[in-house]
């Protein structure tokens, strides 16, 4: 279950007896973890919930999920555990066969929140057992293409509305990220809820709320590169280095574009559309589209010899052998 999906069960009050949260995505688990301890706790008993961590053993969770509750209604055991690592051996198979059994006769009076920071294996029995007893919340990774329904609930949440071409340019953005921070992103959206007296929000909003961002200049900076046009390509550069914008900053940003393209590109010479395009990079639509637009720009062998001059400056940059005009070569050579 996604977060949107996880997050509507609370507020119909579908609660379950076990959950699983499980994942990278800190923000999202983290988020999804207090609304589930507020709607099984007041914020003044949340001191009771009992916390586990990975050196309990499956006896100690049997013990914790057992205990009558004292001082409220619901026992509350919250375990941040490795037990998705598939281990080996006869005496593992036991233990989780024992935790299997738990999680298929959980007390009534007991509420088991599990969590982990890996993606499980779906075709174990145990995760299996999870999701027929309980809910499995899944805290992936965000990108452009999975950030849809985060976004509109966060839009929903403070009141805002997007028009098309503000939410385009912060799909685009967030496409250039190597990796998204949605706690920023968070933080970011309240304020301009709070700076922001219009309903509905545009384009020059997001590039003014957003300017904190190391990835807003740069994708500026990938989108002139992209587009052939050296002259504000170099422009943008200057202002940048000129602004103390890390070279390392610059060059992820351009590596993930320029390699976007040369995918595409290729892709483009088997005869694939941007459908297929789309679907094997992870674009939603209109992104796909506006990449394939950049991608014929280029000869396949362009983007190649740049993806490669990329990574010989990424080398250079982490060995201190950095030169004055490295990145103006690249964009150079890339744009004539």
């Amino acid at each position: 279950m996604q977060y949107g999906e996880a997050m509507m069960s609370l507020r119909k009050n579908e609660l379950k007896k076990l959950y699983l949260i499980a994942g990278e995505e800190k923000y999202l688990a983290e988020k999804f973890l207090n609304a589930l301890k507020a709607k099984l706790l007041p914020e003044a008993k949340q001191n009771n919930i009992t916390k586990l961590d990975d050196t309990a053993s499956v006896n100690d969770i049997i013990e914790a999920c057992s205990t009558m509750p004292f001082f409220c209604d619901k026992n509350i055991i919250h375990v941040h555990s490795s037990l998705f690592r598939e281990k080996k051996g006869k005496t593992a198979e036991k233990r989780e066969l024992l935790f299997i059994d738990l999680l298929a006769n959980i007390p009534e009076f007991t509420v088991l929140i599990l969590e982990t920071d890996e993606k499980p294996d779906k075709r174990r029995k145990l995760y299996k057992t999870i999701e027929k007893y309980g809910l499995v919340f899944e805290a992936e990774p965000v990108r452009a293409y999975n950030i849809g329904e985060w976004l509109k609930t966060k839009f929903k949440e403070i009141g805002k509305t997007p028009d098309t071409e503000a939410y385009e340019y912060l799909l685009a953005t967030i496409n250039v990220m190597q990796k998204v921070s949605l706690g920023f992103l968070d933080k970011e959206l309240d304020k301009l809820a709070l700076f922001t007296e219009r309903r509905d929000i545009r384009k020059h909003d997001l590039i003014d709320i957003l300017s904190g961002l190391p990835e807003i200049s740069a994708f500026a900076l990938a989108e002139a590169a992209g587009s052939r046009d050296l002259k504000k390509a170099l422009a943008l550069l200057d202002k940048q280095l000129s602004s103390g914008v890390p070279r390392i900053s610059i060059l992820i940003i351009l590596i993930r574009h320029i390699h976007q393209l040369w995918k595409i590109n290729f892709y483009l010479t088997q005869g694939a559309d941007s459908r297929i395009i789309g679907q094997k990079l992870g674009l939603v639509p209109f992104i796909a589209e506006k990449l394939i637009v950049q991608a014929k720009h280029f000869e396949l062998h362009t983007l190649r010899e740049t993806v490669s001059a990329l990574a010989d400056a990424d080398y250079k940059l982490k060995t201190g052998q950095n030169t004055p005009v490295l990145f103006e070569d690249i964009l150079i050579r890339l744009c004539r």
